[in-house]
């Protein structure tokens, strides 16, 4: 089961079942700042997308929202945990949102997210895939470095600038190759933990091969270590 919406749509669908407060936040992600007649006019164009898809019907001004999609949307409004994951690459960032309740849900954002492809996914591995993440921890051992160093790394691999051996001897040698597959580009993660108080953890990671390396700020120094998939549900 499958859904594909515009940003315009996917904020009407959790308006129309309760979820004003998800609503809330994609459309403050998406627009920031936009007046409330241009929204209604978009709201407006969203009802014909959803009754066009079949998800949305209007009878004597009365809207029902399909049973299926109404299910589905219910179950990403009512889950304890969610983690969003934005990835860096070439092309920009992409970000992937894991619902986690009985079962995963997927959200993909697309084009600047103006598209979200909504998604059951069943394989813990394909998860693992889609979020840059190593399904399982491999080899690799923890170690730290002042931030300071590490950032003047980062910004000689933006700038695709050669490391001397004494930058590279900073690393052990498999986080190196990662950093260096990925030009320096790091990844974010955030999971949110949404009982009666909201936690949030957040940390950057990297995945090179088939290992993920967490980093985690402890002051002026940080701490990278292996990380994968399967550490999130430890």
């Amino acid at each position: 089961m499958s859904y594909v919406l515009t940003a315009e749509e996917y904020i009407l669908s959790l308006l129309l079942l309760g979820g004003a407060e998800a609503a809330s936040s994609i459309k403050d992600e998406v627009y920031g700042e936009i007046s409330e007649s241009e929204l209604e006019c978009r709201l407006d164009c969203a009802a014909n997308g959803l009754i066009s898809k079949g998800l949305l019907t209007v009878e004597q001004n009365q809207e029902a929202v399909e049973e299926q999609f109404k299910d589905f949307m219910m179950g990403l409004t009512n889950v304890e945990r969610v983690i969003r994951c934005q990835i860096a690459t070439n092309a920009g960032v992409t970000t992937i949102s894991l619902f986690c309740n009985e079962a995963f849900t997927v959200q993909q954002a697309l084009y600047e997210n103006r598209i979200f492809k909504l998604f059951k996914e069943d394989s813990e591995q394909k998860l693992s895939e889609l979020m840059d993440l190593s399904y399982s921890m491999e080899s690799g051992e923890a170690f730290s470095i002042k931030e300071s160093l590490f950032e003047k790394v980062i910004d000689k691999f933006l700038g695709s600038e050669e490391l001397t051996k004494e930058e590279s001897e900073w690393f052990t040698p498999d986080f190196l190759e990662a950093l260096s597959g990925k030009q320096g580009k790091l990844n974010s993660l955030y999971d949110y933990r949404l009982g009666q108080q909201v936690a949030i953890g957040s940390l950057l990671y990297i995945t090179g091969k088939e290992q993920t390396w967490f980093i985690e700020s402890s002051g002026d120094t940080l701490t990278i270590a292996p990380f994968s998939f399967q550490a999130l549900f430890e």
